[in-house]
């Protein structure tokens, strides 16, 4: 069976000595991976639109429910080469990306997700801002507010009292009282700033095409990408793979 989507390219890693398997992110189908045949060759019909981030419509020959249906077709929409290009924003991307392929499972349409990685790639490639720490950190916050994962922030978690202390076994802020009682003395907390959860909070609410009116001083940021680490460590139990990388 043929069927026909749209989809941004996530990674591909090489099967055999031509062939590729990429994993998309789809319209209508979520997350799915796909084999392409013979991509790694010269004459390739498939040209570049197998690059990372590339956004592109497909064509899956297979079975409705195959975990490996066939890529037939690849035309490019938007290349999104400028991303490639620099080394801040790929790495910011890489981070989005392996943040995404961790925290969603395959195969669950999500129209809404698909329109905001379209929307964020658009936004870090429109962006003149030079460095873009705070964009990356923004769609961070985003991306974990559009698939439930984003930590509470605004008063503590379990009474609603104003506490600056993040418990990220908890994914929450936690008063004292609170903590003592749910999270157990001596649990390891980060204590936050006024400053990093009004950021934090206006993040979420401003669209991602206007955030780069957001002026946040370099300590909000390197405290809250911080906290955003803690955060996803302990959802995964481990670091991510792009945490490692260099930052430009």
């Amino acid at each position: 069976m043929l069927t026909r989507t749209e989809g941004v390219v996530l990674k591909t890693q090489k099967y055999g000595e031509a062939d590729l398997i990429a994993t998309y992110l789809t319209s209508d189908r979520g997350i799915i991976r796909a084999f392409a045949k013979s991509p790694r060759k010269t004459k390739s019909r498939f040209g570049s639109s197998l690059e990372p981030l590339t956004h592109a419509r497909i064509s899956l020959w297979g079975k409705e429910q195959a975990a490996l249906p066939k890529l037939t077709q690849s035309d490019i929409i938007s290349s999104f080469h400028r991303i490639r290009e620099d080394l801040q924003d790929f790495v910011g991307m890489s981070k989005l990306t392996e943040m995404l392929l961790c925290l969603i499972p395959e195969g669950i349409p999500n129209k809404r997700l698909f329109s905001f990685f379209i929307n964020v790639l658009r936004a870090v490639t429109a962006s003149e801002e030079k460095p873009k720490d705070a964009l990356h950190i923004i769609t961070q916050v985003r991306l974990l507010a559009v698939i439930g994962y984003a930590p509470r922030l605004k008063g503590c978690g379990r009474c609603g009292e104003r506490s600056l202390d993040f418990y990220p076994d908890a994914g929450t802020t936690l008063c004292g009282k609170c903590a003592g009682a749910q999270a157990g003395e001596g649990k390891p907390f980060m204590r936050i700033h006024d400053n990093t959860i009004r950021f934090y909070a206006h993040s979420i609410e401003w669209p991602v095409h206007i955030s780069n009116r957001l002026k946040p001083r370099p300590e909000v940021l390197t405290e809250l990408s911080a906290l955003i680490d803690r955060h996803i460590t302990f959802l995964l139990s481990r670091k991510l793979l792009s945490s490692g990388f260099p930052t430009p």
